[in-house]
């Protein structure tokens, strides 16, 4: 399967531990294999990749990188192929109704960690993967995204995440 552009999220976070991990040589040789050509990331509060990066990453991998801290991301969203990103609300609401394959990385630095669950919850019904930020190269060198399900955005299920998400915030 090919994914040509991968998006990588942190939201409105700082979450250096996944920018890195994406930047590392096992995950671009993985993001290699599978024909990616483009990575859009969107660093938050994290710090962005220096210049001599992102051309190392051109130069070696064929890769062109595009980032930002902040900004309207649905035409990024609608682009990528695959987006790998924390495990917020948002973003997984975001990689659900755009019908996207996505990799969930939970930061486990963060306290009273409701990710996790969400992103169990989420992995259980087969809508995405989620991984700790060590085994992200693996997981891009292994999975097999065709096999999860797309989300159909009917009232119902809006509903049902909803409560779930409810559930998890006061459970």
């Amino acid at each position: 399967m090919q994914l040509n552009t991968v998006y990588i999220t942190v939201g409105t976070t700082k979450f250096d531990d996944l920018i890195g991990v994406v930047k590392s040589e096992p995950s671009l040789r993985a993001l290699q294999a599978r024909k990616c050509r483009k990575l859009m990331v969107q660093h938050g509060n994290s710090e962005p990749l220096a210049d001599e990066e992102t051309q190392l990453i051109s130069k070696r991998y064929g890769i062109q990188v595009e980032q930002y801290k902040f900004r309207p991301n649905q035409e990024d969203i609608r682009a990528a192929d695959l987006i790998i990103g924390h495990a917020g609300a948002g973003t997984c609401m975001d990689i659900l109704n755009n019908q996207k394959y996505g990799l969930i990385v939970i930061n486990d630095k963060l306290m009273d960690n409701h990710q996790l669950e969400l992103a169990r919850q989420l992995a259980a019904e087969n809508y995405i993967y989620y991984c700790g930020v060590t085994d992200v190269s693996a997981k891009l060198a292994t999975l097999d995204f065709e096999a999860l399900r797309p989300y159909e955005t009917q009232p119902q299920n809006m509903q049902k995440f909803v409560q779930a998400l409810n559930d998890l915030m006061t459970g």
